[in-house]
């Protein structure tokens, strides 16, 4: 199943200030998508939604077009 990085200090071209994000990796550690927030706060409020998301799905692909 999938899961959700540590949230880190990431940089992000243009962003102001100091943002930080988190990955969604693969059971194997290969990331999928990354997110960047402006602060830690929000960096922090979107792993803890996500990981809810994530824990009781009993399926997660990426979309395929």
């Amino acid at each position: 199943m999938w899961k959700v990085s540590d949230v880190e200090p990431v940089r992000v071209m243009g962003a102001e200030g100091y943002p930080y994000g988190f990955n969604v990796t693969t059971e194997d550690g290969k990331p999928v998508v990354s997110f960047a927030y402006a602060s830690l706060a929000l960096a922090e409020a979107g792993a803890t939604h996500l990981e809810s998301a994530l824990l009781n799905a009993i399926s997660v692909h990426p979309y395929a077009e």
